[in-house]
């Protein structure tokens, strides 16, 4: 039944490991070195932004990048009550900062 436990923080469900999954939405290129490196790594500001949200509708890429994460990690950005879904930013200390994450497999998602 651990399947069902809820982080109270975050309100996402939580995996057997106690992380919880959210999504990077990029450009497929970006998701490839994501996927083969392991890190996350912000752009112009010391954040990086995921989103509960699995579909890549959210206008910021066509890829979204699943990776588990340590609840504890996620600071709310957004909420969208219309259709629950929670914009989360993760503070990597710097920008061009990085984060190691845990990325599960993509390749499905993009439809190949």
């Amino acid at each position: 039944m651990g399947d069902n436990k809820i982080d109270e923080n975050t309100g996402l469900a939580l995996n057997s490991d106690g992380t919880v999954t959210v999504y990077h939405h990029t450009s497929r290129q970006a998701a490839e070195g994501i996927s083969e490196t392991g890190q996350l790594r912000s752009s112009g500001e010391p954040d990086v932004y995921v989103t509960s949200r699995r579909e890549t509708d959210t206008g910021y890429g066509d890829t979204a990048v699943p990776i588990r994460i340590d609840p504890s990690q996620l600071i709310l950005d957004d909420e969208f009550p219309g259709d629950g879904r929670k914009d989360f930013r993760i503070n990597v200390g710097k920008p061009k900062g990085s984060l190691q994450v845990e990325v599960e497999e993509f390749l499905n998602m993009m439809g190949i």
